[in-house]
C-alpha cells in the first residue's frame, strides 16, 4: 500500500499573504456582507489558522474567529476602498481599568482619580486583555446566548459554555451539574430582597437588591451582564450599590410562582452627583419589548418619591442613548401638550424629576429651545408636539406609578464634625 502524499507546503508568497495582527483585510460574513476589519489575535493551533476580527467602525459585539478563507483581497484593497485603515470604534471609558478580578462591578470610575498618563497606560493593558472574547455561550434563562464582550470570569472557564441557574444566577460549565442543581434547589424562585414593583398587567415585577446583603448575587449578576456590556470601567465592591432587578412573574410547572430575570439597573445608594442610576441592561434575549425604558421609568419614579433630580451615570451604551433619548423626548412631548409659555423649565425639570443639563439637550434634538435676549425659551406649538406625538410608531413602555411600593431609605445623618476643643491642663 502506498504511503499518503505529503501535506503541500506553502510557499513564501502564500505565506507573505496570510493575515496578521494589526492588518486590515475584508472578510465575507457568513451572511454574504462584506465588512472591512482588523485582524486583533491568531490562532494556529489547528490544522487550519483562525482570525479574531473586529470589524471597523462597528461595534465590538460583531467582533467573531473566522477561517482564512473568509478573507477577501489583501491589506492594500481593504486600504483602497475607503474603509479607515485603522480601528474607528474605541471603547468608551472614564478612569483605569483595574485589575481582572473575579465579581468585579460595572460602573465608571469617577473622573479624576487617576492619573491621565496612569490611566492611559492601564486602559493598553486592559485593551489587549479584553480584545477577545473568553466565553463560548451562556445557558440563561432558556435560551443559549452568544456573549457579545470579554468578561472577568476565572480562567477555568474560558472558552467553555456556561449554564447559570435562573434564581440564584450560579454558574457552571458542567451541563449535568446544573441539571443536579435544579433538580435539588428547594429555594425562592425569585431574586433576593423586597419586591417594590409590580405585578404589573404585563406581569413584570421589580425587586431591590441590597449589594452588601446579597453580595453573591449581585457579583454573579454583574458578571453575567459584563458579557453583553462594554462601556463601564469593572469593579468588585458591590456594597455601595443597590441592584434593581425586573423579572417577568410566571407559574412553574408545579403550579409554585417563579421569576425569571429580564434585566436590571444598578443605582449607588449615595450618589455626590445624584445619579439615580448607574448601570443599565436588558439581557439580549429580551431586548426590543420596550423593556429598557420601563427600566429607564421605573428609576425615575424612585427619583419622584425621593423628591430628587435624577439622571444616568456617563456615558452611555449606544444602546443606553437610545433608550434615554426615546424615555426623555416622550415624556417631554406629553409634559408640553397643554404648555402656554408660563411655566420655566427649572419648574418642568422638577415635575419630571429629569435634571435640568437632560432636559436642555433634549429640547435641543427636538429643536424646541430658542434664545431671546439672553435666555433659553420653550419653543412649543400645540400643533408641532401633536404632530411629533403622533409620529412616533412604537411609543415607549413605561411604569405604571400605581404599581410601585418603595419608600426612600432614611439618609444617614452626617459624621459628626471632629471637635476643635482641646483639653486645657489644669493650674
Amino acid at each position: 500500500m502506498s504511503a499518503p502524499p505529503a501535506p503541500k507546503r506553502q510557499t513564501r508568497r502564500q505565506a507573505s499573504n496570510r493575515p496578521a495582527v494589526g492588518q486590515s483585510r475584508s472578510v465575507v460574513r457568513s451572511d454574504g456582507t462584506v465588512l472591512a476589519a482588523e485582524v486583533l489575535e491568531v490562532d494556529e493551533a489547528g490544522a487550519c489558522p483562525r482570525y479574531y476580527v473586529h470589524y471597523l467602525a462597528h461595534d465590538r459585539r460583531l467582533d467573531e474567529w473566522v477561517d482564512e478563507a473568509q478573507f477577501h483581497g489583501s491589506e492594500a484593497d481593504c486600504a483602497s476602498d475607503g474603509s479607515p485603515a485603522k480601528r474607528s470604534h474605541k471603547r468608551k471609558q472614564e478612569g483605569s481599568g483595574g485589575n481582572a478580578a473575579f465579581g468585579q462591578l460595572p460602573h465608571a470610575r469617577r473622573a479624576g482619580e487617576t492619573d491621565p498618563s496612569v490611566a492611559e497606560r492601564l486602559e493598553a493593558a486592559r485593551e489587549k486583555i479584553t480584545r477577545v472574547k473568553n466565553i463560548r455561550a451562556v445557558v440563561f434563562s432558556r435560551w443559549r446566548l452568544e456573549p457579545w464582550y470579554w468578561a472577568p470570569f476565572p480562567e477555568t472557564y474560558h472558552d467553555r459554555t456556561l449554564y447559570v441557574c435562573d434564581f440564584t444566577l450560579r454558574y457552571t460549565a458542567s451541563k449535568l451539574a446544573m441539571d443536579a442543581h435544579h433538580r435539588s434547589y428547594a429555594g425562592p424562585r425569585r431574586p433576593p430582597g423586597n419586591r417594590c414593583y409590580g405585578p404589573d398587567g404585563d406581569g413584570v415585577c421589580l425587586f431591590e437588591v441590597d449589594g452588601s446583603a446579597h453580595a453573591l448575587y449581585c457579583q454573579n449578576l454583574c458578571l453575567l451582564a459584563k458579557l453583553f456590556l462594554d462601556h463601564k470601567t469593572l469593579y468588585y465592591d458591590v456594597d455601595p450599590f443597590l441592584f434593581y432587578v425586573l423579572t417577568d412573574s410566571s407559574v412553574g410547572a408545579d403550579g409554585e410562582p417563579e421569576h425569571r430575570v429580564l434585566g436590571y439597573f444598578s443605582k449607588e445608594k449615595q450618589s455626590d452627583f445624584h445619579y439615580n442610576l448607574a448601570c443599565i441592561l436588558t439581557f439580549p434575549q429580551y431586548q426590543r419589548q420596550g423593556l429598557g425604558t420601563l427600566l429607564i421609568s421605573l428609576s425615575y419614579e424612585l427619583s419622584k418619591r425621593e423628591r430628587k433630580l435624577g439622571s444616568p451615570e456617563k456615558p452611555l451604551s449606544d444602546l443606553g442613548k437610545l433608550s434615554y433619548r426615546s424615555y426623555w423626548s416622550w415624556i417631554i412631548l406629553n409634559e408640553l401638550r397643554d404648555y402656554d409659555g408660563t411655566r420655566s423649565m427649572e419648574e418642568i425639570s422638577r415635575h419630571l424629576a429629569i435634571r435640568i443639563e437632560d432636559l436642555l439637550s433634549t429640547l435641543h434634538v427636538l429643536n424646541m429651545i430658542r434664545h431671546w435676549k439672553g435666555q433659553l425659551l420653550v419653543r412649543a406649538h400645540k400643533g408641532d408636539i401633536e404632530a411629533m406625538i403622533a409620529a412616533v410608531k412604537r411609543p415607549p413602555r413605561l411604569c405604571d406609578p400605581s404599581k410601585v411600593s418603595w419608600t426612600p431609605p432614611a439618609t444617614p445623618p452626617p459624621p459628626p464634625a471632629a471637635s476643635k476643643a482641646k483639653d486645657k491642663a489644669k493650674p
